[in-house]
């Protein structure tokens, strides 16, 4: 009598919950989350978003920035300069001298705010409610704010330059008022303060100068400390809580997610995101912010490029990547962001509105959240066949008026192709059963589990298992 093995029965647990780390091929890992991150140990919705005010419904939405002092928003739309008050109505202020190309707004203590869109400067006092363009002799690539001055970067050149003191309509071409990128041969993209510090990048490299209040130029170089790395997309730095982030690049490697807090950098990356970096095809057309979505430090980072056409954001909380998409897998509509009226603003790359962006809502102007997530491979070193019996998923439901439906699709080829399985709506509210098994499952040597979350209301996972035998 032959005595056949009897198969090995077990419960293996299913990474629902985890993050965007695919590797560099799909083979490696297609392990990837959309619109969802983690939180508490779960997996949860991210962020929605509704239309709160209108600048120019036909617009092209270029930038937008909070006045803590003046206590609006002044966003720039086209041409059209806009001040949204704490009621969300909206005013025409101005129109400046170009319709599209990056726009940088800061305010200083003279009850000015500036506005540098690469050809002139555009000052609006809010006390006197008047509006005026300043002819320079630079092109201002950038606009901050520190010590008294206005900081622009001069585009083109290894220059920056300084407004008179508190002065945005006198930007004097003297010693006194003009500093170089001196470390590299590279020009000048963008002036960040940075703490005590003054960031000034290049295309290729960042020095860190310091206000010493001495001398006929106030500022002066660290000679002991800078950073090899610049920036290609001025519209990717973001400063927040002490941090700098960028995407970074120089004459000798690819690009790069940095961050610092004024001192050596760190890459904020994995083999799978320097991968996806170097297949870029326009890194000049990215964008970058940062914001804290309650109580997460995110870096939110898109790539506009119809060849490219994708948003990563960075949890500094867990460390960890996730993919987002509108709701037709496009990348993410936020280009950037204002904190104003204890919650986050936003512009879009599709029209003039005014966004708000939290948790509160539970879908993308009312559009389903595209929530997916793509587990990591099943395999055994032995590359034997495996038979899955049943996968049990731990999951929220029975809240909200909105119907709640999972969706599972296999592969059986490593992640490369999905075949749909089955699909369970979750019960209505006060049927808060939470454990739900999926059955007829199929068998191979390398299979990747695939989840989506389909509802007008949010989403939470724990976690979940699946059956195998081999």
């Amino acid at each position: 009598m032959v005595n056949f093995p009897v198969p090995e029965m077990k419960m293996m647990p299913l990474d629902v919950v985890g993050s965007s780390t695919f590797g560099r091929y799909k083979k490696i890992s297609p392990s990837q989350t959309f619109n969802m991150f983690i939180c508490d140990d779960a997996l949860v919705s991210f962020a929605g978003y509704e239309k709160v005010a209108t600048m120019s419904a036909n617009g092209f939405a270029r930038e937008i920035f909070n006045s803590s002092k003046f206590n609006h928003l002044i966003a720039v739309v086209d041409d059209g300069v806009y001040i949204i008050s704490p009621q969300l109505s909206v005013q025409k202020i101005g129109t400046i001298g170009t319709f599209t190309g990056a726009v940088f707004i800061a305010d200083n203590l003279a009850s000015q705010i500036a506005i540098a869109d690469g050809e002139a400067v555009y000052i609006f006092n809010y006390l006197n409610s008047t509006f005026q363009k300043v002819v320079v002799d630079f092109r201002p690539v950038s606009m901050a704010f520190m010590d008294t001055y206005f900081i622009s970067a001069a585009g083109g050149t290894n220059s920056w330059r300084l407004s008179d003191f508190n002065n945005g309509l006198l930007w004097p071409n003297d010693a006194n008022h003009v500093g170089e990128l001196q470390r590299k041969p590279t020009n000048t993209v963008s002036c960040i303060p940075l703490n005590s510090q003054l960031m000034i990048m290049g295309k290729t490299v960042c020095e860190s100068w310091y206000d010493n209040g001495v001398g006929l130029f106030p500022f002066q170089r660290n000679n002991y400390y800078n950073i090899d790395y610049g920036c290609l997309a001025p519209e990717t730095i973001a400063v927040n809580e002490s941090l700098l982030v960028w995407l970074g690049s120089n004459e000798k490697s690819g690009l790069a997610i940095l961050y610092s807090e004024g001192q050596t950098p760190k890459k904020l990356s994995t083999d799978g995101i320097d991968f996806k970096l170097s297949q870029i095809k326009s890194p000049t057309k990215a964008f970058g912010f940062l914001y804290k979505l309650e109580g997460h430090l995110l870096y939110q980072l898109t790539f506009t490029d119809p060849a490219d056409n994708v948003s990563y954001v960075y949890d500094f909380n867990t460390s960890k990547f996730f993919t987002l998409t509108d709701p037709n897998m496009n990348y993410h509509i936020a280009k950037r962001i204002a904190f104003f009226n204890n919650g986050y603003y936003f512009i879009s790359f599709k029209d003039g509105y005014l966004y708000k962006m939290s948790s509160e809502f539970e879908t993308y102007d009312g559009n389903e959240i595209p929530a997916i997530r793509v587990c990591s491979n099943i395999r055994q070193a032995s590359s034997r066949r495996m038979y899955f019996n049943n996968a049990v998923l731990t999951t929220l439901s029975g809240i909200g008026d909105s119907y709640q439906k999972i969706d599972l699709s296999v592969s059986q080829d490593g992640g490369y192709s999905f075949d749909q399985i089955e699909s369970q709506y979750l019960p209505t509210v006060g049927n808060r059963t939470n454990v739900f098994q999926f059955w007829n499952l199929p068998s191979g040597q390398d299979i990747v589990f695939q989840w989506r979350f389909h509802s007008l209301n949010r989403f939470i996972v724990d976690g979940g298992e699946v059956e195998v035998y081999s």
